[in-house]
């Protein structure tokens, strides 16, 4: 269920994507059930959100799609430590959990209501940056920290804590992020009570982080094999195919559409060119950029939407 390592196309492993594929098919639709969900991109707002992240996004995806194709050494190259993938991943990350502490800050109400939804708040503050630090191994490298005893035994010989166990934590990382990311903001699209009910509706993203979300889901060529990285990436493609299929208007048709060609077309490229790899986990250095830019635009909504205080005078249609 976990083997990583470069992905089999056996008939039984074929075969197993093909079980998976039916198995996640089944259970999305047995949730769709008789239900009509109506997909639409916010058009209220003054500033459109959620376009202008959905389409860069899908920018960002294909830019590293193509650097791939054209330049496998400098694909390689921009995501070893301490290159641009991985302090832009930190950035995104730290942006992220600063902007919810910003905004529980300044929403005076929900900071004095000690309630659920402001704890909620705050831990995904703390995870956020949690994340961060551990990204860069909690600044080690640039400040010449020598490795501590306690953290001499894990696989980098660094001081964060993923790495005691690297497989099954960001197995558990890219798994929860689906879920968080993809599958959460498609039941807020089904279920309409989601979006109505005080917590639910600030904390579970809205339907078009879904969108940004599966991109990621195809950035998984050393982990194809996990069990997991399949159901993920199947998830996306069926979730995607329902957005466009429900769709109000032309623009959020063509843009669901976009986002599922792009996403297809991400993995075939990875499966069938991984010999272009010079080291096939690179590949999830990217995932982990495109992961926390999904984080920093739900923060980014969420933040504009419930938590900034608007001044006086303000017409924006928050949603």
């Amino acid at each position: 269920m976990l083997e990583e390592g470069w992905p089999k196309y056996s008939t039984l492993d074929l075969l197993r994507s093909a079980l998976i594929f039916v198995s996640t098919l089944g259970l999305l639709l047995s949730l769709l059930s008789k239900r009509r969900p109506q997909f639409k991109l916010d058009e209220h707002n003054t500033l459109p959100l959620e376009r202008l992240s959905i389409l860069g996004a899908l920018f960002t995806s294909i830019t590293f799609v193509s650097l791939f194709l054209l330049s496998p050494f400098l694909f390689r190259a921009l995501s070893m430590e301490d290159r641009p993938i991985e302090w832009g991943s930190f950035i995104l990350l730290l942006a992220s959990s600063i902007l919810f502490a910003v905004g529980l800050f300044k929403n005076r109400g929900l900071r004095n209501s000690s309630n659920f939804t402001a704890l909620s708040i705050a831990g995904l503050s703390f995870i956020f940056a949690l994340i961060a630090m551990e990204e860069v191994s909690w600044f080690q490298r640039q400040l010449d920290i020598a490795t501590p005893l306690r953290f001499e035994g894990n696989i980098q010989n660094e001081i964060n804590l993923h790495n005691f166990a690297t497989g099954l934590t960001e197995n558990m990382y890219y798994f929860s992020t689906f879920i968080f990311l993809v599958l959460l903001p498609f039941s807020r699209l089904i279920f309409p009570f989601l979006s109505t009910n005080n917590y639910f509706k600030i904390i579970i993203p809205t339907p078009f982080i879904a969108i940004i979300g599966s991109i990621a889901c195809a950035y998984n060529f050393d982990l194809w094999n996990v069990i997991f990285s399949q159901i993920a990436f199947f998830g996306s493609v069926i979730i995607l195919y329902i957005f466009m299929k429900f769709s109000e208007g032309n623009t959020t048709r063509y843009i669901s559409m976009s986002a599922l060609a792009l996403l297809i077309s991400t993995q075939l490229i990875f499966l069938l060119l991984g010999a272009r790899f010079e080291r096939i986990w690179d590949v999830t250095e990217y995932r982990e950029f495109l992961i926390p830019l999904a984080f920093f635009i739900y923060t980014l909504d969420v933040y504009i939407s419930h938590l900034r205080v608007p001044p006086a005078g303000d017409k924006i249609a928050l949603t």
